[in-house]
């Protein structure tokens, strides 16, 4: 199982995880450093794709059932490699990808682009 790891994950990590489901027919699923568990994203901006998400928080348990886990900046992996070094191995960075919070529709249609190239590039 893939997992995709952003701060809050209401926009970033969720939207890796069902673009790489729907492009690659596998499991993949998402959570948040610091999310509110159960938050939603803003119905004004949220990609269709992503509509129905609610944040999880990300447990230690989430990242030992990941095969591999991909972080929406290096910051995060970092973070998350120096806080779990035993999944250090399986924890990779995706090249950072802006955080659109508050910056309107047009920086989260950019963001999408950006995470589907990016997604599109893990095969």
């Amino acid at each position: 199982m893939v997992l995709f790891v952003d701060i809050n994950d209401v926009c970033r990590a969720p939207l890796a995880a069902a673009l790489y489901r729907r492009t690659y027919g596998k499991p993949a699923h998402s959570a948040g450093v610091y999310a509110d568990e159960g938050a939603a994203l803003c119905e004004a901006v949220c990609p269709p794709l992503i509509r129905e998400h609610r944040s999880r928080q990300l447990s230690a348990a989430m990242l030992e059932k990941a095969d591999v886990v991909w972080c929406v900046t290096a910051a995060i992996a970092r973070h998350l490699a120096e806080e779990h070094p035993q999944q250090a191995h399986k924890i990779h960075a995706m090249t950072d990808i802006e955080d659109p919070f508050g910056m309107g529709k047009e920086a989260y249609a950019r963001c999408a682009e950006e995470v589907r190239a990016q997604v599109e590039d893990l095969a």
